[in-house]
């Protein structure tokens, strides 16, 4: 193998020798690191259709932790390495053993770059490792570390680990990912408002008032409400139900085992949660994202049906902002129904 590399990654003396000793078909081990939640491991899935591809002969193991494995991809992985943290009520000595014990890998490539990564990396045997430069930690941890960008869409980011390598992807990307039959029956506007902080999430007032206009606009429509699993995203769907006047073509829905399935068979997903989106962008389902202060970049992919909303100058986005990316989305989607007949 090959490095590709410019002169903004890093790469060790030795990772030379070491890339040019691997050989595709001879690559039996390779590990990928991605502890995030939801959202970022949907993302882990054109990484991992890519390496199938590349190393036909491979056992993948993805390591992930123990408190984020709602959407592991199991369908795409022969091992799951799990890791504990603190609030697990695990040990110190039961966390540093699950820490050390990856297996032998042929290649490592560590997609997340956060500390407990670095330690599984810097303790984990491998012919070859690629990270992501992070302050001068790479260079005592891997053989090649990429820099890393926040203004392309995250899953792309993740794939410079691999083209450092020369391995191409397919574009668009490829998530292989599809729902069953959703429980809502009919057309489908979803919305789901709540976020993991406060600061990402758009007034409540404002989803409301988005409802009732969309609910005019596309009266065939159902226009449903999203509901996370905790009991604050619950109060907050409540407080944007209560302002829903006409309930005709509203309903709300709390989400849990058939979330998925709702998110897949939406005609037009809207959100300022990247989590659910990114999983309707992985079901091919149409996106609004709204953003105050997150940076949008890292999650417009440039590719599908899929709207970003944001003030350049930051803060809440008005709602007609949010209705006119809306509108685009379902119109492009009805104009593409059409010249497909």
């Amino acid at each position: 193998m090959k490095i590709w590399t410019w002169k903004r990654n890093w790469v060790a003396k030795r990772a030379v020798e070491k890339a040019e000793n691997l050989d595709l078909n001879a690559v039996r081990h390779v590990a990928v690191l991605k502890h995030a939640a939801l959202g970022d491991l949907v993302l882990t899935r054109p990484f991992l259709i890519t390496l199938r591809e590349y190393f036909p002969n491979a056992e993948i193991t993805l390591s992930v932790a123990k408190h984020y494995m709602n959407g592991l991809p199991h369908d795409l992985v022969d091992h799951v390495h799990v890791v504990h943290s603190k609030k697990n009520g695990k040990g110190i000595l039961t966390r540093l053993k699950e820490l050390r014990n990856l297996g032998e890998q042929d290649i490592l490539f560590d997609i997340s770059a956060v500390s407990r990564t670095f330690w599984i990396s810097l303790f984990s045997k491998a012919t070859l490792k690629v990270g992501f430069k992070h302050r001068l930690v790479h260079r005592f941890i891997y053989d090649i570390a990429v820099a890393r960008t926040a203004y392309k869409f995250e899953a792309q980011t993740f794939m410079d680990q691999l083209q450092v390598l020369g391995l191409q992807y397919k574009w668009p990307l490829e998530f292989a990912l599809s729902g069953d039959k959703s429980p809502i029956e009919g057309a489908y506007i979803l919305y789901f408002p709540t976020a993991s902080v406060d600061y990402k999430m758009w007034d409540f007032h404002r989803y409301a008032e988005l409802i009732k206009v969309l609910q005019v606009r596309y009266p065939d429509h159902k226009h449903v409400l999203l509901s996370g699993i905790a009991d604050w995203e619950r109060k907050i769907c409540d407080k944007v139900e209560a302002l829903v006047e006409d309930k005709g073509n509203f309903t709300r829905v709390n989400g849990g085992e058939d979330t998925c399935n709702i998110v897949a068979g939406a005609a037009l997903l809207v959100s300022n949660d990247t989590g659910i989106r990114n999983l309707a962008i992985a079901y091919q389902t149409p996106t609004v994202c709204i953003f105050m202060a997150t940076l949008p970049f890292t999650y417009a992919p440039h590719f599908g049906q899929h709207e970003i909303v944001f003030k350049t100058q930051g803060g809440q986005p008005e709602v007609d902002e949010v209705v006119a990316a809306s509108v685009k989305i379902l119109t492009d989607t009805d104009n593409n129904n059409l010249s497909s007949r």
